[in-house]
């Protein structure tokens, strides 16, 4: 049986998107404004669901109005959430969010504890009885970096797992769990970044990027580059996987339905050109006319999508 955990922030988010001419009337559609649950994992949990996969959510919250809305709206979408861990120490995180529609340029506002609670005696016994139910079981994790003592307990406690990690920090968490992940996955901006550069210009500064992103993990580095694809090293050989011009404004969704279907594909033993093919079309296919999880796509959206994209294929490298 395969399973796949989900192990990072959880929050509520309140976005906002915004046009110059809804700024020039200074009123805001309610539309345009989104309240829903949030966070790189819990989102990617949600959109598995959707797809009808045997999906795990862990992290903090509090066990107040705010963590409940967030747990219930997972677990109305078919996320197992029996695993959170409510903790009085815990603030619930919320997050308030602007997203320019013409620009996609976003800011965000955030109530967060900067880490969570350390993991009580009772908590580790409680994740320990549900690592031995799943115990032989294909197990994928994806973890974000914020939740580091829970997802460094649950890595080392279930082995023979295939970590997924998506970085977008050099913070210390992050680069300590990068070292426990088989798959690390970056955006273009973050390597750049790494490397010192305003961009990359040719396949030599993306094989740059590669040598120096080496230090942060011995297992395989992904790079999303958005429109112009994805790309890993294979024998020293910079591998570009297309990707598509239909890119969603949210930014954030597109990052979570990225790595989410990224595991979907790692779970079901696909090969890892088949994998971020899959995962540049579901980002395709995002509802441009929906916002937030709403606009999320199922399978069936992203086999229609691929059936219309399937030539539409710019090289840039």
């Amino acid at each position: 049986m395969m399973t796949i955990l989900t192990v990072g922030f959880a929050c509520l988010d309140l976005v906002c998107f915004t046009s110059p001419n809804l700024e020039k009337n200074g009123v805001i559609p309610p539309d345009n404004i989104v309240r829903c649950g949030g966070g790189s994992c819990a989102n990617t949990a949600y959109l598995l669901a959707l797809w009808g996969e045997a999906i795990y959510h862990i992290s903090h919250l509090n066990n107040d109005s705010y963590g409940n809305q967030i747990v219930s709206e997972l677990t109305d979408a078919g996320v197992n959430t029996e695993q959170f861990i409510f903790s009085e120490k815990m603030i619930t995180p919320l997050e308030a969010i602007t997203i320019d529609e013409q620009t996609g340029m976003q800011t965000i506002i955030s109530h967060r504890l900067t880490t969570p609670p350390k993991l009580t005696d009772d908590e580790k016994n409680k994740l320990n009885h549900f690592m031995q139910t799943i115990r032989g079981y294909n197990i994928v994790i994806l973890v974000d970096g914020y939740e580091a003592e829970l997802s460094e307990y649950i890595i080392k406690n279930l082995p023979k797992t295939k970590v997924i990690m998506s970085i977008d920090s050099l913070s210390d968490s992050s680069l300590y769990l990068a070292q426990h992940a088989d798959y690390v996955i970056v955006t273009e901006q973050f390597a750049c970044a790494f490397l010192k550069i305003k961009s990359f210009s040719d396949k030599k500064t993306i094989k740059d990027a590669f040598k120096k992103l080496r230090s942060l993990t011995s297992g395989k580095v992904i790079i999303r580059m958005g429109e112009k694809g994805s790309a890993y090293l294979d024998r020293q050989e910079v591998i570009i996987i297309p990707g598509f011009k239909n890119q969603p404004i949210d930014k954030m969704t597109e990052s979570d339905i990225f790595q989410g279907a990224f595991a979907y594909g790692i779970s079901y033993d696909w090969p890892l050109e088949k994998t971020l093919l899959f995962a540049n079309l579901s980002v395709a296919a995002v509802n441009q006319q929906k916002r937030g999880r709403s606009a999320m796509p199922n399978l069936v959206d992203i086999n229609r999508v691929g059936k219309t994209f399937s030539k539409h294929f710019t090289p840039y490298f």
